[in-house]
């Protein structure tokens, strides 16, 4: 979702450490912090949990790539073994131009890294259809050349949240310029890379718009993503993630058997609690969901960065999320 400011938002506080906690301690903890038992939390830990360790960060003093390595070691993670996410381009078109230089602050900084690029479908003001037609194409021409040159295997979310009325490229009632649109991209991005892969990435539950109607085609996605925000849903926490999150329509059952009909596995580019509040109960349902169906299941990353509403979760703004996240996720 457009939460910020692309900008250079501010620098992520003092590192923070801690001793890593066995599964049973954190279920142990949960079960104290929501007064639910052991019983009704995950039975056993992520075997490769830097997949579920990636971040968006902020940029701090000189590129997210070193708030980046904070966030690694506050997790005690490989250092470069999780996927960074950073947004391609703002708001025009010149900026696909003007801004080509930041994936190369990435690969200055840690050749190793990989990266998910989140590169826009269109700006507004221009129709999906200009970009179905090739009116555009210099611009992707030039998104993609910047990446491949910086991240040859980078994971590209084109056109991501296209279920939401906000977006530039909002695909209800066009959806076949939607996916002639995204088509078109990735035809020119694999001309720079044939190394990238593409997800597709709706937001989660219902939104503005039927998200499947605008699926671009099983030759052009490699990844069916879903954004998964903690909301202030009514009832329990254990009814708002039954209701809103796992069984709603679009939502992650969805998102699985989608997935699972298209041969695709699944991502989750953006998730976060923050805007219902400090909330380990869904920090521990993620955790669950993602050791549930890890094998199928590409990466994910946390949106460790405040926008429209507070989601940064190490600098201890949700202590008990940030204590659970801590043990579930560490490596």
């Amino acid at each position: 979702m457009h939460r910020i400011d692309r900008g250079r938002p501010a620098p992520l506080g003092g590192r923070l450490s801690g001793k890593l906690a066995c599964i049973i301690a954190a279920l142990a903890l949960f079960g104290i912090f929501l007064g639910c038992g052991a019983a009704n939390a995950a039975p056993r830990a992520l075997s490769d949990s830097s997949k579920f360790a990636g971040a968006f960060v902020n940029w701090g003093t000189d590129g997210r790539e070193r708030t980046l390595q904070n966030w690694e070691r506050w997790l005690k993670q490989p250092p470069s073994a999780v996927l960074g996410v950073d947004f391609y381009a703002q708001s025009t078109w010149e900026d696909f131009l003007k801004l080509s230089w930041v994936p190369g602050i990435w690969k200055k900084l840690n050749p190793a890294r990989n990266v998910v690029w989140s590169v826009p479908l269109t700006v507004k003001g221009t129709p999906l259809a200009d970009v179905a037609n090739g009116m555009h194409d210099a611009e992707f021409e030039a998104a993609a050349k910047a990446i491949s040159d910086a991240q040859p295997r980078a994971v590209i979310r084109l056109g991501w949240e296209m279920n939401l009325v906000s977006m530039a490229w909002f695909a209800k009632g066009q959806e076949a310029d939607y996916i002639a649109a995204f088509r078109r991209v990735v035809g020119i991005f694999r001309r720079y890379s044939g190394d990238f892969k593409y997800d597709w990435c709706p937001g989660w539950g219902p939104q503005d718009a039927a998200a499947d109607l605008a699926y671009p085609g099983d030759d052009v996605v490699d990844y069916i993503g879903l954004d998964v925000y903690d909301f202030k849903y009514e009832g329990s926490v254990e009814e708002r993630w039954n209701t809103f999150y796992l069984k709603t329509p679009f939502g992650l059952e969805w998102q699985r058997d989608f997935a699972g009909l298209h041969k695709k596995r699944m991502s989750y580019p953006e998730w976060g609690v923050g805007n219902f509040g400090d909330n380990p109960f869904f920090i521990q349902r993620m955790h669950d969901w993602f050791v549930k169906n890890a094998g199928n299941i590409a990466y994910a990353a946390y949106f460790d960065v405040d926008g429209l509403w507070p989601t940064q979760i190490e600098n201890n703004r949700f202590p008990e999320s940030r204590k659970l996240f801590r043990m579930l996720f560490s490596g």
